[in-house]
């Protein structure tokens, strides 16, 4: 795999990360886009920089155009298009959305180019532990400062009535589920997504020098997981943190035995305490566990999702259906991969299904682990829609690049 960096030096790197940093703030399903700036602006701003990225990558490349041109990596740009643009021109459903989603992929492939996965996983995690390490503060410390009279912060309403303090980099809600962590994002639900994106890259992706780093940002990754109450995120993290444990081999080491140990005791001392107390915490975790037996609503959008996702895909498997139909299928259309193939039918969806196998399987582990991971995985981004998020694309994308192509170069010679 070539590689067409930008020049080794702080200047290009820091410009590199306030682009990335600035792309996760508006992202699509951040409060920014859909609220405190306005989707357009937004949505020009993350073209816009990504033009401006594709302008200087050329520039610094200009001797090396006809490598790019001729690397595999333009192929499969030109077949992503087609399998995603194909589906929209036979079924004549002229919608945005289609090349919305194109660009989210085809940038995947462009960073491919010039920054290996171990790279941008650093810098995503970086940057959202940042995103964090704030989130935390504004819930935790800001909030109480408002609450007191002390700071007056701008107040902003979604388009459903939802208030929320707006502390520039996080958003916390006034009265509706005031103690759960919105972070950037419309919902805690969402924000748990790049959560366990940021953990499943900090563990299995990221070379960090000192093992210091990886453990302090998993505690504050864990800990900004387990402040959304988000119930599935919450779940992921648990399975995720069963999994390192055996697959990290942690098991082996007294240490981390003890540790595990002590949080176990430590998190069942404190739900035991918040249950005979009655507090603000029991109340959380009761809302966050309750949902499922007492929140049809929330449990019936994710179920019906499947139902409806699987119906259609049934229905039109070759080129699925029209953005509308699949997106008003239920009421609330959270499944992102049945989503994907209800609109693109057969490849537009496995071509997804293929790019985060890509990612997470490492033929070094096991094949229950990496089962495991992926289906935790599935289960962060299918419970809310995704699908034409910048983030969903890009380690995926990246990782079909530089781990998939050369795995089919090797096969091709073989054969």
């Amino acid at each position: 795999m070539n590689y067409y960096p930008f020049p080794d030096n702080k200047i290009w790197k820091t410009v590199f990360f306030a682009m990335m940093a600035i792309l996760l703030l508006v992202n699509r399903d951040s409060m920014m886009s859909m609220v405190a700036w306005g989707f357009y602006p937004c949505q020009a701003l993350t073209l816009g920089l990504i033009g401006a990225a594709g302008i200087a990558f050329l520039t610094v490349n200009r001797g090396r155009l006809e490598d790019i041109l001729t690397d595999k990596r333009m192929l499969l740009a030109v077949v992503s298009a087609a399998v995603l643009l194909i589906p929209m021109v036979v079924k004549q459903d002229w919608q945005l959305m289609y090349v919305s989603i194109l660009i989210c992929l085809l940038f995947g492939i462009f960073v491919s180019y010039f920054l290996e996965l171990k790279d941008m996983a650093r810098c995503y995690v970086v940057v959202l532990s940042a995103f964090a390490a704030y989130s935390l503060l504004a819930l935790y410390v800001l909030r109480p400062l408002t609450d007191a009279g002390i700071l007056q912060p701008q107040v902003i309403a979604t388009s459903r009535g939802r208030e929320l303090y707006h502390y520039g980099l996080s958003f916390v809600s006034l009265v509706e589920v005031k103690n759960r962590n919105f972070g950037l994002f419309r919902e805690p639900g969402v924000y748990q997504y790049f959560i366990l994106l940021g953990l499943y890259l900090n563990n299995y992706e990221t070379n960090w020098e000192k093992p210091k780093t990886l453990w302090l940002l998993n505690i504050l990754l864990a800990v900004t997981m387990l402040s959304t109450f988000a119930t599935g995120g919450v779940l992921e993290l648990g399975l995720f943190a069963v999994v390192l444990f055996f697959d990290k081999k942690w098991y082996k080491e007294k240490k981390a035995c003890i540790l595990a140990a002590v949080l176990v005791l430590a998190a069942a001392a404190l739900v035991g305490y918040c249950i005979a107390a009655k507090n603000g915490l029991y109340w959380a975790l009761y809302e966050m566990t309750m949902k499922v037996v007492h929140n049809p609503e929330s449990v019936g959008a994710r179920v019906g999702s499947i139902g409806a996702g699987v119906e259609i895909f049934f229905q039109y498997p070759l080129f699925g259906t029209t953005v509308r139909n699949v997106l008003h299928a239920v009421v609330d259309n959270t499944s992102s991969t049945l989503i994907l193939y209800g609109i693109f039918g057969i490849l537009g969806g496995s071509l997804n299904v293929l790019a985060w196998a890509c990612l997470v399987w490492q033929k070094e582990r096991k094949l229950w682990a990496n089962l495991a991971l992926l289906v935790i995985m599935f289960m962060s981004f299918n419970t809310q829609n995704l699908t034409w998020n910048l983030f969903f694309w890009l380690f995926p994308m990246m990782a079909l690049c530089q781990k998939g192509l050369p795995l089919l170069e090797t096969l091709r010679k073989r054969g």
